[in-house]
């Protein structure tokens, strides 16, 4: 029996440490709001935790072109001020704070990173990277829809938001540069919080980015029963842009061949009857 007991607090304790690997609060201060559980933040009525929405209500009218959009950092101490003044005041204005945006996207990413648990529960981490794996596009999309229902209804709500607002993002991204690609990049690891100090984990790493990625990207399939999307390649315009303008200045260069000689030819005939 002792030894019954003793194997049942073993594997509590390794429950425990195999859960408890977040990274620790970027946070100074005590908060009754931020790094709360998400159950806490929300009601029926109100699904969005109110910070979050103010965030991404500011971001999208303000700020939603602005080039490297979740990329670019914003102050580390303009962001925590957002979080002081909002935990002292739920009604605070963000545009009376005069912050900028990065500011504003940086604080609403620290949001999810103090989240006791991710928004993308572990639990289903190791199915969601199962089913990128599938071959086939329509399969794979349909088996991470699956997957994104079994979400606790919470969870489900708030993804469903950000990720739209994500969406909205990746469509200016012709000027604000940030494709479903990189904003993958930047969001993914705060929404799956992965374990960082697994080896095994490093290998998948391309795998969890793509997971969110195609969450982007396919908005409206996964969360108002919209057809899939066909992806053309966004990542290929930025680069023109660049080889262009070095392009530009040489098209004298090239061009004047064909037309010299009518440029030429005129000039020959002009010059002699000058000298004459």
């Amino acid at each position: 029996m002792k030894k019954k007991i003793h194997k049942v607090k073993e594997d509590k304790k390794q429950k425990k440490k195999t859960k408890n690997f977040n990274p620790p609060t970027r946070r100074n201060w005590e908060s009754n709001y931020f790094g709360m559980p998400l159950q806490d933040l929300v009601t029926a009525e109100k699904p969005i935790p109110l910070f979050v929405e103010k965030c991404v209500e500011f971001i999208e009218d303000t700020g939603l072109c602005t080039e490297g959009l979740y990329r670019v950092s914003g102050n580390k101490t303009d962001q925590d001020n957002i979080q002081k003044q909002f935990d002292q005041d739920h009604n605070i204005s963000l545009v009376s704070m005069e912050v900028t945006v990065n500011a504003v996207a940086g604080a609403l990413k620290a949001f999810f990173a103090d989240l006791p648990d991710p928004l993308i529960p572990y639990s289903l981490h190791p199915e969601l990277l199962e089913a990128a794996k599938i071959p086939d596009k329509t399969e794979r999309l349909h088996a991470l829809k699956e997957i994104v229902k079994k979400f606790h209804p919470v969870n489900y709500d708030v993804f469903r938001y950000v990720i739209t607002h994500l969406n909205r993002v990746s469509q200016q991204n012709k000027i604000n540069l940030m494709t479903a690609d990189n904003l993958s990049i930047c969001f993914w690891p705060t929404l799956m919080r992965p374990d960082f100090e697994k080896r095994e984990f490093l290998s998948t790493t391309k795998i969890h980015q793509s997971v969110v990625e195609t969450f982007i990207q396919q908005c409206q399939f996964f969360f108002y029963n919209g057809e899939i999307v066909e992806i053309v390649n966004t990542v290929a315009p930025p680069p023109p842009s660049n080889p262009g303008q070095l392009v530009e200045p040489m098209v004298p260069l090239q061009l004047p061949p064909p037309l010299q000689p009518q440029l030429i030819q005129p000039q020959l005939q002009t010059d002699p009857l000058g000298i004459i």
